[in-house]
């Protein structure tokens, strides 16, 4: 049975953008935090205790405190998340630079490795794999700059723990989260993965921005099941799910909502171009019937501009009967 897998891709908002922004922003607020700790401590008087300079620490609370101010000024842009990465990617490896004590750094690798877990599960492979590697570099780096008595050996683990945490447990997590949002038979966004898309990519509606509802339902499939068997319908479903994500626009969340039923969210086209997708749709899929239903009002939620166009849809298909 063909089917076509859903790709998690670093520069789409839809879908996964509020999570990266969140578990990002949550990542540089523990380890800023953490930091700033140790260097409050470090300044406190110490006594014989073995202490470190704090500049690192200091670079490491400023950096990470900008990714911090940038993702909550700008959740869920492409620009904040690039910007956020590097200040997680930067932070802590400033702070390795400075430790004295080997027990200190293998703490720091902690957060290391919490972010190529990070990195692998929101990000393609070949960009993951990149970032990754630079952020191994970064932290033997660092480590072999640093005043810490290190042993040959610790940069081997160093950088096999930071490239095993990223491949086991980033790679599950795109997994799980790529599982949890597609349909498995077609491909495209099943309808948990529909809710998440589509407030992503209505996020930031304002007054006058169009945002569109497509629907579409293939007729009397029950019958295509009945009559050609499941397999068949299977087959139907797919080939309709691949020719309409085709025929769709740039950035348009195409979602199977449940059975023979598909919808798209198309933000911001001017009616010309809801219009040519309907056009094209009914051209491409003579087997199916479809609705629309378009809102500028920023307050109105996709699930009633949603309703609406099952209303339109159901109108379409009484219409289509009456003709036969």
């Amino acid at each position: 049975m063909r089917s076509f897998p859903l790709v998690l891709h670093p520069s789409s908002v839809h879908g996964t953008a509020g999570l990266r922004t969140r578990l990002l922003r949550y990542f540089l607020l523990a380890t800023t935090g953490l930091y700033a700790v140790g260097v409050i401590l470090t300044l406190l008087p110490h006594g014989d205790r073995v202490t470190s300079d704090v500049a690192g620490g200091v670079v490491a609370i400023c950096v990470g405190t900008a990714g911090i101010v940038v993702l909550w000024v700008c959740p869920g842009t492409e620009v904040a998340l690039r910007v956020g990465l590097a200040a997680a990617m930067v932070a802590t490896p400033a702070v390795m630079a400075f430790h004295r004590l080997a027990a200190a750094q293998s703490q720091c690798l902690i957060a290391a490795m919490f972010l190529a877990m990070y990195i692998r599960a929101f990000h393609r492979d070949r960009l993951g794999r990149v970032l990754v590697g630079v952020l191994v570099m970064a932290v033997l780096s660092a480590v072999w700059v640093s005043p810490a008595s290190m042993y040959p050996i610790s940069y081997l683990i160093f950088g096999v723990a930071v490239i095993a945490a990223g491949e086991a447990f980033g790679v599950v997590t795109k997994a799980l989260i790529v599982a949890s949002c597609t349909d498995p038979l077609t491909g495209v966004f099943n309808r948990a993965g529909w809710e998440m898309a589509t407030a992503e990519a209505t996020r930031s509606r304002t007054a006058g921005l169009s945002v569109a509802v497509v629907i579409v339902d293939v007729d009397d499939f029950k019958a295509v099941n009945d009559s050609a068997g499941h397999r068949a319908g299977d087959e139907l479903l797919i080939d309709l799910a691949r020719s309409w994500t085709q025929a769709a626009p740039p950035n348009a969340v195409i979602a199977r909502l449940g059975g023979d039923e598909f919808a798209a969210l198309l933000t911001g086209p001017g009616r010309g171009v809801v219009d040519e997708f309907v056009r094209v749709t009914s051209e491409s899929l003579p087997y199916a019937s479809v609705g629309t239903a378009e809102s500028t009002d920023p307050d109105e939620p996709v699930s009633d501009i949603l309703a609406r166009a099952d209303e339109s849809l159901y109108g379409v298909k009484r219409a289509r009967r009456q003709r036969r």
